[in-house]
Order: structure tokens, then C-alpha cells, then sequence
């Protein structure tokens, strides 16, 4: 029996150390779609820039000049931090017949995807928190953007929920390759809905007190602005809690729904690509 849990284990060790090496492999493009998304963090700056200057006002959407630049700056990283792009792979797997093998052999395909994606992400979300801790000291320092170490933990906590919880909502959106062949242009306006969804762009608040209500019940604030407001204070106490409650409440919920849309959709499975 231990003999056989170890094999389960190995195989998805395996997955992962595959993921590594095509992250190793690939550095050169994360190297420059890293830098790409540099550019909508200093456009938005110059932006928000320009709309303080011309309110006059101390304070616009609830956020000062300095906490709205630091709002730009993470939330530009974490967006990248809990970015997916494996629904491509799954759209490949399903319309080439690939993911046939995983029909015959013992191998899950959840479990699969999910070791090779953390196995992927490694490299790049290293070298992300690594550039996310300089932005950190350099806005305590230099910005006055006080961050006590209770908040920093937390928001990691929140982070790493945030992940998860991406992964769950794509894996939901990739399962969309089973009705639809050529789903691949779907997911880029998918993607770029859930960013704003998920105050990848914006803050929340800049869309009024009912939009921040309405995405308070979607599973999509709690990937980005949820984890953003943990760390620069705005939420707190119980209202922090309840949010990791949602976190944990979504996870569970993407989970349990990831499996029906796969267990439909793979009856409808036709290998024509084989």
C-alpha cells in the first residue's frame, strides 16, 4: 500500500519537474512578458497622476495619491503572480486527442495539470516576489507606506489562497473546449474580464459602492484586490476574515464545479485529433 502511494506520488513530482524544465526553457519569454507588463503600471501612474493633479482633491475613489500608486504597483504584480495559461494546453490536449492518454492511463488529469502548473510557475513567481518585496521596502521607504508584519503574513496567506483560486476558475473556463473547438479566442476576453473583475486594473472602488457590492459575491475580488486591501489595510479585522472565509468558500465551490463541467464534458469527448 505505501509502495503504491509512493508511485501516485511520483508521477505528479514527475509533472512537476516537466513544468520546471519548460519554465527554464521558455525564461527568455517570461523575461520579456515580464517586462510588457511593466508598461501598463507606469501608463496607469501617469494616469492617476494626472487625475489627483486635476481634482485637486487630497482623495479620489477613497485612496490618496500615494496609496492609489501603490494600489497600481501591486496590483500589477499579483495579477501576474496568479496569472494561468495552462486552458491553452487543455484546449490542445482536447482538440488534438491527447488527452486520450489520460483516459487509458493511470494518471488524473487534475492532479496533472496542477503539478505541472505549480512546477511552471515556479521559476517566474521566484523572481516576482522577489521583485514584489523590493516594491514593498522601496514604498515603506521612499513612499511612507507603512506595512506592518501581521498584514505582510496575511496577505501571503490571502495570496496563496489567491492562486488556488485562480487556477480553480480557469480550469472551470478551460473545460469550455469540450462544446467549442476553437475556444482559444475565448480566453483572452475571459482573461481580460476577470482582471477587471479582480481589480487587476482598477481599484474596485473607482466603479462605485454597488459594483464593489455585486463582485463582493463573485469569486473573482477575492484573486487580487482582496489580497492588495489585506496588505495595505483597508481591510481588516472582521472583514478580513470574512473574506478569507469567501476564499476558502470559492475554492471549495470552483472545486466541486470543476468536476461536473469535466465529468459532462468529457462525455461529450470525441478523440478526432488521434
Amino acid at each position: 500500500m505505501a509502495r503504491l502511494n509512493l508511485r501516485w506520488v511520483t508521477k505528479y513530482v514527475k509533472a512537476f519537474e516537466l513544468g520546471f524544465e519548460t519554465a527554464l526553457e521558455y525564461r527568455v519569454n517570461f523575461l520579456i512578458s515580464l517586462i510588457s507588463a511593466a508598461y501598463p503600471i507606469f501608463i496607469q501612474t501617469f494616469l492617476w497622476t494626472a487625475i489627483f493633479q486635476a481634482s485637486g482633491e487630497a482623495q479620489v475613489y477613497g485612496f490618496t495619491y500615494r496609496q492609489m500608486i501603490a494600489y497600481t504597483f501591486l496590483a500589477g504584480l499579483v495579477a501576474r503572480i496568479v496569472r494561468t495559461g495552462f486552458e491553452y494546453e487543455i484546449m490542445e490536449d482536447v482538440k488534438s486527442g491527447k488527452f486520450s492518454k489520460f483516459l487509458v492511463q493511470p494518471l488524473g488529469y487534475f492532479p496533472y495539470q496542477l503539478a505541472s502548473y505549480f512546477g511552471n510557475k515556479l521559476p517566474g513567481q521566484a523572481m516576482i516576489l522577489g521583485i514584489l518585496a523590493l516594491v514593498l521596502v522601496g514604498l515603506n521607504r521612499f513612499w511612507g507606506v507603512t506595512m506592518e508584519f501581521p498584514r505582510i503574513l496575511a496577505f501571503v496567506g490571502t495570496l496563496v489562497l489567491a492562486v488556488a483560486l485562480n487556477f480553480l476558475i480557469f480550469y472551470c473556463f478551460s473545460a469550455m473546449a469540450f462544446w467549442i473547438v476553437e475556444v482559444g479566442f475565448l480566453f483572452e476576453g475571459i482573461r481580460i474580464v476577470t482582471v477587471l473583475l479582480s481589480g487587476g486594473i482598477f481599484p474596485l472602488e473607482v466603479f462605485g459602492d454597488r459594483f464593489v457590492q455585486m463582485t463582493s459575491l463573485l469569486p473573482f475580488k477575492y484573486t487580487v484586490n482582496y489580497p492588495i486591501n489585506v496588505l495595505n489595510g483597508k481591510v481588516a479585522g472582521v472583514e478580513m476574515l470574512q473574506g478569507l472565509l469567501m476564499q476558502v468558500a470559492w475554492i471549495g465551490a470552483c472545486l466541486l464545479l470543476s468536476g461536473w463541467l469535466w465529468r459532462v464534458g468529457g462525455r461529450r469527448y470525441v478523440a478526432v485529433g488521434c
